[in-house]
């Protein structure tokens, strides 16, 4: 019994150290970060027991982060996105953030989305080009790539600064809009937070 116990610590202790093995042998790197206002509301033709009519298409920001992984699959990653724009009314930027985590994550290339909403585009009256955008990859709590465009505030690490506000949430994942189900096999899989009530 002793001998077989002891196999067990030692098969068990080697699936450990494959595990750890395989998460080091993958690596993370962020090509780009980019934002768009190009970006309008898309126009999906329904059938419904009352007829709506389509509102107008209105325009959103598009924040983009292409990123490449290699090695092993991943089984979880999260991007953190932040986009630096100025209140209205108000010359003191603000900082409004949003992260994402994916599951699943092959070996190659990658992009990720999150977006601003009509509402805040309007409220901080931007452009794509007056914003800095920056986006953080975390692995088991570990930050693994970083990138940052720094034209407006004119200093790096700008979204970790005490001194700007930052606005949790105010950017929007990509399975909160209407953009979700294009291309759609172009995405990774969105990690679902538990539904309330469920561990």
């Amino acid at each position: 019994m002793k001998t077989l116990h002891y196999k067990m610590i030692a098969s068990t202790l080697l699936v450990t150290l494959a595990i750890m093995t395989s998460h080091a042998e993958s690596t993370v790197k962020i090509k780009s970060i980019e934002v768009e206002d190009n970006v309008y509301t898309p126009y999906f033709t329904v059938e419904t027991e009352q007829d709506h009519e389509q509102g107008a298409s209105q325009r959103w920001l598009r924040l983009t982060v292409e990123y490449e992984t290699d090695g092993d699959w991943i089984d979880e990653l999260t991007v953190k996105h932040f986009a630096l724009v100025g209140d209205h009314g108000s010359d003191k930027p603000v900082v409004l953030s949003e992260q994402t985590t994916y599951i699943n994550i092959a070996p190659g290339n990658h992009v990720a989305y999150v977006y601003m909403h009509p509402n805040c585009v309007k409220r901080y009256d931007v452009e794509n080009n007056e914003i800095d955008s920056a986006a953080a990859i975390v692995i088991n709590g570990e930050r693994v790539a970083y990138k940052e465009t720094s034209k407006r505030i004119g200093k790096k690490g700008w979204p970790e600064n005490p001194s700007l506000h930052v606005h949790p949430d105010h950017l929007l994942s990509e399975n909160e809009t209407p953009f979700w189900f294009i291309n759609y096999d172009y995405k990774e899989m969105i990690k679902h937070s538990p539904h309330n009530g469920h561990q």
